[in-house]
């Protein structure tokens, strides 16, 4: 495997997942594409026909945490096509169950961010074919779009308001709930258990929207 190859492909998925993803391409022969952005599909996969081989293309206008994802899902194509071939249907039966066993691979391997690993193994029991999953999969998603990201700065929890969803120093997404004492209650996303925040914890506001 070239060193230019691997470099290439580490500014598209997570670190962590890099050695896997890069192995998975040479394993099956894949001729990997990375697109500029298609308003019509965030990915596609080509079955090997007439000597040429797999063809998955993904854009790279997105996060490394959606890139996966839409990697996953077009790995899924490939080997439901390998086992079956036209026998089944493309978004049928044997696709969901091996994109949601993919999914839930990784989540088990680390490869995707702690606040939205919950998330993520919820959706893998109910994928869906196109898009990046449920509206508020979507919206967690968007959290790691570069824009999103630099827009937001680290303020103080005790100055953003009640009802506020941040992202804390462990990376987990949290809505701001009421104050006790001299410490505020707040909301875990992903595991929904209560957990106290000291006032001038440094957090990112993410969103307004409540769970």
């Amino acid at each position: 495997m070239p060193p230019a190859f691997k470099e290439n492909l580490a500014r598209f998925v997570p670190v962590e997942a890099l050695d896997e993803v890069a192995g998975i391409i040479v394993q099956h022969g894949i001729r990997f594409k990375v697109q500029g952005s298609r308003l019509s599909k965030l990915g596609d996969f080509r079955p090997a026909r007439n000597g040429s081989p797999y063809q998955i293309t993904i854009n790279g206008t997105l996060n490394v945490y959606a890139f996966l994802l839409v990697f996953f899902h077009e790995l899924a194509h490939l080997l439901v096509w390998e086992k079956f071939g036209r026998q089944v249907e493309p978004h049928g039966r044997a696709w969901k169950e091996t994109f949601g066993f993919l999914l839930r691979q990784a989540i088990e391997k680390g490869y995707f961010h702690p606040s939205i690993s919950q998330t993520i193994y919820e959706y893998s029991f109910r994928v869906k074919a196109s898009g990046l999953g449920e509206a508020r999969l979507q919206r967690l998603l968007r959290m790691f779009d570069k824009e999103t990201v630099d827009a937001f700065d680290k303020v103080f929890l005790e100055d953003i308001p009640a009802s506020t969803i941040f992202m804390a120093a462990n990376g987990r997404l949290f809505r701001k709930e009421e104050k006790l004492r001299k410490r505020f209650r707040c909301h875990c996303l992903a595991n929904k258990r209560k957990y106290l925040f000291h006032p001038l914890a440094e957090v990112t506001p993410v969103s307004q929207e409540k769970d």
